[in-house]
């Protein structure tokens, strides 16, 4: 399938605005066979401003089939050279990811994709701890079946949600990012939620289009030992293919102490259980594109709806700004819904998100 204008549209923007790639530089653009139509946009988009193009595609569906039959020799074993040789040739990446089911793996033990992806994740973190990388979700069949809408009506969806004023975006979220930078303590309250989150110290990152497409939201890193109380998310997610929703937690001096679900309490359990820092948060964010006003069971969109907010139990980035010490083999965000009745976000006692209206 050729590309459409609105494919092209969105390369330039990645390519310029994301990745502000330049002549002479070796990008990098991963996908699968379904993402093709927007790979193609990227790898003419590269050529015309002058850089060199490698086009990295993988056949969708594999990963069961991997999974399911690979022995524990070939499990544990990853092509290293391989992987180390593609991510530093590459000055920038982009990421396109175009899933044909995105419960292909809901039948496998989770413990075979952890021990995996224990040995995956120490590869791929040279470019995530980079600058120049950007990563979206591409419309399928599947996505639009997990967010209920039809393929067209979805493919509508994510272009009015991706091709949108970055610019201004970045004016707007930088005054919540001062805010955050200045403040000590996060208080978040609201439906079977009541929590402190220590950020002293920390520098907040306001995203706008330069690392997730879409984008729209403003995070940091909580002091490691500094979360404290319970937090109830109401929008569901994905953990290794199983659907997991009406997750509450309970945190004492930063870790995970206490948690349930109301859907799919194993596959969270299995996911707290990954490594030491899987019960930590690595990272609190308040969600500000308000283009995105409905849960997709797609965490890239999810965590940006406008009058959210969100928390990844897991690995911190290691960037000055929104970065901090946690390690662990997950960056797993879970949404919580501030837009209902009675939910308030304050930063050091002064409201700053109320019922979904940011006051800043």
């Amino acid at each position: 399938m050729f590309p459409t204008d609105k494919d092209f549209a969105l390369a330039a923007v990645m390519l310029d605005h994301s990745v502000s790639v330049k002549a002479k530089e070796k990008v990098l653009i991963t996908t699968s066979d379904l993402g093709i139509p927007l790979a193609k946009a990227v790898y003419i988009e590269t050529l015309k401003r002058g850089a060199y193009p490698m086009l990295d595609v993988a056949t969708s569906g594999m990963d069961y089939e991997f999974y399911k039959l690979a022995n524990d020799w070939q499990l544990l074993h990853v092509p290293e050279e391989v992987v180390k040789a593609k991510l530093s040739w590459a000055d920038a990446y982009v990421r396109i990811v175009a899933d044909d089911n995105l419960r292909s793996l809901s039948e496998i033990d989770p413990a075979r994709m952890t021990e995996r992806s224990k040995l995956i994740r120490p590869l791929m973190d040279p470019m995530i701890d980079s600058d120049r990388w950007i990563l979206t979700y591409y419309p399928t069949d599947a996505m639009a079946q997990e967010a209920g809408m039809s393929l067209s009506a979805l493919r509508d969806f994510y272009f009015e949600s991706v091709l949108v004023d970055y610019k201004k975006m970045e004016r707007e979220l930088k005054s919540l990012e001062k805010i955050m930078d200045q403040g000590s303590e996060i208080h978040v309250v609201g439906r079977m939620t009541d929590l402190r989150v220590n950020i002293k110290g920390r520098l907040a990152q306001a995203c706008f289009g330069e690392r997730n497409i879409p984008d729209g939201e403003c995070f940091l890193a909580p002091v490691t030992d500094g979360v404290n109380g319970e937090v109830y998310f109401e929008l569901p997610t994905l953990a290794y293919g199983h659907e997991v929703s009406g997750i509450h937690l309970e945190f004492k001096d930063g870790r995970v102490i206490n948690a349930k679900a109301e859907k799919g309490e194993e596959a969270l359990l299995k996911m707290l259980e990954t490594d030491p820092g899987a019960r930590t948060l690595g990272e609190f964010a308040i969600g500000a594109n308000f283009k995105i006003t409905r849960g997709m069971l797609n965490t890239l969109f999810d965590e940006k709806i406008g009058g959210t907010i969100h928390m990844a139990l897991g690995r911190a980035y290691r960037e000055k700004r929104g970065g901090g010490e946690n390690e662990s083999a997950i960056h797993w965000d879970i949404v919580k819904d501030m837009r209902t009745s009675g939910s308030v976000l304050t930063i050091d006692g002064v409201e700053v998100l109320k019922e979904g209206r940011l006051l800043v």
